[in-house]
């Protein structure tokens, strides 16, 4: 029973002891092979979504209000994840002179504005659809819950 307690101590205490030194919530990608593999993975992502998508669909049992909310989900985060990949390959085009302090919070596009930093611009409003996933999958997650609590089938 004492060490049960103690666990959440320890943990606290080992992650102050090797907390980094700096910690970025952005990651920008170094080779090119980093961003290769990380397109490659947007590309699975979305494949694994409209899989999950098609199949909560064409299921006929799956028709609870929860089910509606993860197919959203599903929708939101393709969405995302094509809107990121875009992102991803018009920042290949851009030049590193079109940019103040392209890597940082204070990062700016330089004008004169062309299509392609209009839509590199456009592309890192994400969240436009990754928070709205996250708040369906947070519905879908919660009908479940209140389902099997109740004694229903989801």
């Amino acid at each position: 029973m004492i060490l049960r307690r103690s666990i959440p101590i320890i943990y606290a205490i080992l992650l102050l002891l090797f907390v980094p030194e700096k910690c970025y919530a952005l990651q920008s990608h170094g080779a090119t092979e980093g961003l290769y593999v990380h397109q490659m993975a947007h590309i699975l992502f979305v494949t694994a979504l409209a899989y999950l998508y098609w199949h909560t669909r064409i299921t006929t049992d799956l028709v609870s209000k929860g089910w509606r909310y993860l197919r959203l989900f599903c929708l939101f985060f393709i969405c995302w994840n094509l809107v990121a990949f875009v992102g991803h390959w018009v920042s290949l085009s851009l030049q590193p002179n079109d940019f103040i302090a392209r890597n940082s919070w204070n990062g700016q596009l330089l004008k004169p504005l062309s299509s392609l930093k209009i839509l590199y611009y456009l592309a890192r409003m994400d969240h436009f659809f990754s928070v709205p996933a996250l708040f369906f999958l947070f519905l879908s997650l919660r009908t479940f819950y209140k389902e099997t609590d109740e004694g229903e089938e989801p």
